[in-house]
């Protein structure tokens, strides 16, 4: 829910300097600094934006980054080590919505300074009235499943160096999330699929993207044909052979941690 207010002395504030973030070192580990440390005059606060909340506490946007000697400065891949894991979703979903703000400067019909609207999460022309809301793409995520022989098909992107993931890919005009999945699957590993099951969604800030995930079983060989330029390696893992990971971010890593478990 949209609610703006004015920013509180233990709220976050989130600065950016191209692809990195403001950090502090704390003993409970790293973390956002809270609106009191940062001293900013009344005209910097008031130029912050209100970006959402969690439970009680506000996070802001300062696009205009401070330079204080207790800062770090970390790339935003760090949000994927970062706990616990909603401070994590917090970073990832401010770098999406800065993105946005960096893309919506001027309307794309009269060429107007686009502004704030006070209402809701968007940007509004005061010339003609256009809208523009923040882009959420469809994304379907797959768990494909051999039965026969209990394994897991992992893939690993050229974008995403060693990091296991799930087959995933955009939903197309005119597609259903059942026919992605198909199309996904055949498309980049070269399978077939069937037993489609439903799993659930995510929000992915990094790509702007609504993950909607799903699970399903091998129909027919289990002989892989990679597309090259999308997947750089793929292979099928029993649950023995999958790392632990008690505490996954990513709804893909959660699939594969509970198909170690025995769970999916």
């Amino acid at each position: 829910q949209y609610e703006p207010r004015q920013p509180q002395p233990s709220d976050r504030i989130l600065m950016f300097r191209e692809e990195q973030v403001a950090m502090i070192r704390r003993p409970e580990g790293l973390d956002y600094p809270r609106f009191a440390e940062l001293s900013l005059t009344q005209a910097e606060a008031s130029a912050l934006i209100f970006l959402f909340r969690i439970n009680e506490e506000a996070y802001f946007l300062n696009e205009t980054s401070v330079d204080l000697s207790f800062l770090c400065w970390f790339p935003i891949a760090q949000f994927r080590e970062l706990k616990p894991n909603y401070l994590a979703m917090a970073g990832i979903t401010a770098v999406q919505l800065k993105r946005w703000r960096q893309t919506r400067r001027f309307c794309g019909v009269c060429g107007q300074a686009l502004c704030d609207s006070p209402r809701e999460r968007a940007r509004v022309c005061p010339q003609c009235g256009r809208i523009e809301y923040p882009q959420i793409s469809p994304c379907v995520i797959t768990a494909v499943i051999d039965r026969s022989q209990n394994k897991l098909l992992v893939v690993q992107g050229h974008s995403t160096g060693r990091r296991m993931a799930l087959v995933a890919g955009y939903v197309e005009i005119g597609e259903t999330l059942e026919q992605a999945v198909a199309r996904e699957v055949a498309e980049e590993v070269g399978l077939k699929v069937k037993k489609l099951r439903y799993y659930g969604s995510q929000p992915w800030a990094f790509s702007s993207t609504q993950m909607m995930a799903f699970v399903a079983d091998l129909d027919g060989s289990p002989k892989l044909t990679l597309q090259a330029e999308e997947i750089a390696a793929a292979r099928w893992m029993s649950p023995e052979e999958l790392p632990e990971n008690a505490d996954p971010l990513s709804i893909g890593h959660q699939m594969i941690e509970r198909f170690r478990q025995g769970r999916l």
